[in-house]
């Protein structure tokens, strides 16, 4: 599977650009700057089997959670929740995120799996 831009984003006033990147597995929201550059991101994984989602932000650095879906009963469809989650598996996470972003501009490509290489020095 490879990460493929929704053309249609909603923007938040008062927030950077949003930009949002999907597959079978992953979501990837990015912000940036005015000129284009990445500010943040938030990561969702295993979107079909115990979603977690990892979030970066210059000044705060990662927040990792695990991610309530809403539908706990069949004719049940609520928000999804966000639960602080410390277990991140670094290594397979980032090679999945490499493996789908081949079709990603390799700006944002480069910031999210560089920033994701960093999470172990970052926790130390």
């Amino acid at each position: 599977m490879s990460l493929r831009e929704l053309p249609r984003v909603q923007q938040v006033a008062g927030e950077p650009r949003r930009r949002w990147f999907h597959d079978h597995e992953m979501d990837l929201v990015v912000w940036e700057s005015e000129d284009g550059e990445p500010l943040s991101f938030q990561l969702a994984y295993d979107k079909h089997r115990n979603e977690h989602s990892i979030a970066w932000r210059a000044g705060h650095g990662f927040t990792h959670y695990q991610v309530d879906d809403g539908e706990a009963a069949a004719l049940s469809k609520e928000a999804p929740l966000l639960y602080l989650d410390g277990a991140f598996e670094r290594d397979r996470v980032l090679a999945a995120f490499v493996a789908a972003a081949d079709t990603l501009p390799p700006g944002i490509a480069g910031f999210v799996a560089g920033r994701l290489r960093e999470f172990e020095e970052e926790q130390r």
